[in-house]
């Protein structure tokens, strides 16, 4: 949808498109916010409105780009708009689009217009903006040492008008609640409804819709992993309640909906004896897509992981361990992906990623082979493959759960070029295949030693080709560093009950700031993350010296990271001699300098010598 840097300026003025829309993003920044049409761009033009958008965001004007692109949506929708949206709404500044953004930000989870993770918070402030929710939220902050009582809660907002918040409906069906206040609420609400089973009495008179948003809450659970905190009440309550299912499946007599939706709101449906025969009685809407996640999906999977083969076995005494973290808890348990791009040559994606570096182009490569190395629940594998043209990927894991996970997962979305096998990466050097691409994001620093499982991939990759890392950062985790010794100081377990008894403690603590920085990671709010971020049984951290020094030393050609605009204009604002952005030693000065950059991990590409 953009111009090229040559081209005449789609609003039709006749200029240089950089020089024309300079002109009018300058003069638009003099006017007040609600402005968004500058001189000259016409206002049934979405393309214009678009490309305004996108330069109002690279010079941190977050409000006046979120004007812009709202006005090209209300002319035309189109996938690259959707997509800059979810970008512009994630920096949480809304002004006068404030109406637009919570009407919209249901399509955009459902659709969805962008990962639902990554709308996780920016969902949250809107929920929160709810006056209801917001009473609920000043009372959950109030009794921050304690949770708030199901009486407390009803006698001042109602549940039924919490329930008719479709944006919190919708975002428990979508991803992880990632807010602690909500949190709060969420479990408070569970309890009432574990009450509503056990009583076989609902609170209020609109059933329908209550129904509608219990079955979100449980579903909300299921991705979650349950990570809610329970009283010893509740758990006595769920288990009396869990078996008298398990009876009536086996009698095969009536259930009540309620009584299904309160059991899988603490317990996954599919562990239950018989639970196949949840399947063939006739459910509401809600209670049946409940019974799709939690009994017909795993079912799935458990078919998926017999026919998944094994490449090498896993004898390791570190990879064994970290398969069985992640047999236990995959990660993540994803709901939706972001749409595809258009799919590109490796070529292509490389100069749109890195438009000022050089590098050796690989030419007319249509069916490129790649390799994920350690692609866990299947994201990574199904968005790469997508990425290029023709693509053929091998995707490996230690784990059978992520990866029949991933399988049940690909399936649904009706791709067939990925194949998925159990390996370990330090056994891979007896692979004779060769690859284009590589991917390994997030795996290498749970290796004994990372730098060998780096050494082991190289000979797989082909002789000009490129790869993609991530790892993480030893600065921008000091506070997860804390926190993990914090945890091992007070003892802490890592089991589901301890995860869950340990992140209570730690909110119980939040207006000390200890964890403020922890409280603001999407990984804290489901159990398999929480167990990713703070319980990891094998972590390594680097530093951008240590990996400058492995790329000179193998001759890799280090491209560029994939990081948020606003930290790569930061940085060249600070070094403009760098405008390509590959010097490492100023990325690692740019790094002290601004510890919490790669937060997430250093996401790089690097290429092989031809």
């Amino acid at each position: 949808m953009k111009p090229g840097r040559n081209d005449s300026c789609v609003c039709g003025s006749g200029k240089k498109y950089k020089k024309c829309c300079q002109e009018k993003l300058e003069a638009n920044s003099r006017q007040p916010v609600v402005q968004t049409k500058p001189a000259g761009l016409a206002s049934n033009d979405a393309e214009a409105h678009f490309n305004l958008a996108t330069l109002h965001y690279a010079q941190g004007k977050f409000m006046l780009a979120l004007n812009s692109i709202i006005q090209s949506l209300k002319i035309r929708e189109e996938p690259a708009s959707k997509s800059f949206f979810v970008t512009c709404v994630k920096q949480k500044q809304f002004g006068e689009g404030a109406a637009f953004v919570r009407q919209n930000m249901v399509r955009a989870l459902t659709e969805p217009w962008g990962i639902p993770a990554e709308l996780a918070e920016t969902s949250a402030m809107l929920i929160k903006a709810n006056p209801v929710i917001e009473k609920c939220a000043i009372l959950a902050i109030k009794s921050a040492q304690k949770r708030l009582s199901a009486q407390d809660l009803l006698s001042q907002v109602g549940l039924a008008n919490i329930a008719e918040d479709k944006l919190l409906r919708t975002l428990m069906c979508n991803t992880a609640v990632c807010d602690i206040d909500l949190e709060r609420l969420l479990t408070t609400c569970r309890e009432v409804l574990l009450d509503a089973a056990v009583t076989q009495q609902s609170p209020v008179a609109d059933t329908t819709n209550m129904l509608d948003f219990y079955s979100a809450l449980a579903r909300q659970c299921f991705i979650n992993e349950y990570v809610f905190a329970q009283s010893e009440d509740e758990t006595r309550k769920v288990n009396m309640l869990r078996e008298k299912l398990i009876e009536a499946l086996e009698a095969k007599i009536p259930i009540p909906p309620i009584s299904v939706i309160a059991v899988a709101a603490y317990f996954p449906l599919y562990a239950l004896p018989h639970a196949e025969k949840f399947l063939a009685g006739p459910w509401a809407e809600a209670v049946q897509a409940v019974l799709t996640q939690q009994v017909s999906e795993p079912l799935q999977e458990l078919q998926e992981r017999a026919g998944i083969p094994r490449l090498t076995n896993i004898d390791d005494e570190v990879s064994l361990l970290v398969q069985t973290q992640y047999e236990e808890n995959p990660y993540p348990r994803w709901v939706k992906l972001a749409p595809a791009a258009n799919a590109m040559t490796v070529d292509d994606k490389v100069r749109q990623l890195f438009p000022l570096v050089s590098f050796n182009p690989m030419g007319d490569c249509t069916k490129p082979e790649v390799l994920v190395a350690g692609c866990g629940t299947g994201s990574h594998s199904i968005n790469v493959t997508q990425k290029f043209i023709g693509a053929r990927t091998l995707a490996i894991d230690l784990s059978l759960s992520s990866l029949s996970y991933a399988k049940r997962k690909t399936r649904e979305m009706g791709l067939n070029s990925i194949e998925y096998a159990q390996a370990d990466i330090m056994k891979l050097g007896s692979l004779e295949r060769r690859f284009d691409f590589i991917e390994s994001c997030g795996v290498l620093h749970h290796l004994a030693d990372p730098w060998a499982g780096w050494r082991i991939l190289l000979p797989l990759l082909r002789p000009g080709g490129f790869m993609k890392l991530g790892f993480y950062s030893e600065l921008a985790r000091r506070e997860i560093v804390r926190t993990r010794a914090f945890i091992a100081e007070q003892g802490y377990g890592s089991s589901h009950e301890e995860i869950r008894r340990c992140r209570q403690d730690m909110m119980a603590a939040r207006g000390t700031g200890n964890f403020a920085g922890i409280f603001r990671i999407t990984d804290f709010y489901s159990t398999s993350e929480c167990r990713d971020l703070l319980f990891h049984v094998q972590e390594h951290r680097m530093t951008i010296p240590e990996i400058e020094a492995f790329l000179r030393e193998n001759d890799l050609a280090f491209l560029g990271f994939e990081i948020r605009a606003d930290f790569l204009q930061a940085y060249k604002r600070r070094f403009p001699d760098d405008q390509a952005a590959i010097n490492l030693a100023q990325w690692h000065t740019f790094e002290r300098e601004n510890p919490h950059t790669f937060i997430g991990m250093y996401n790089f590409w690097v290429q092989k010598a031809a």
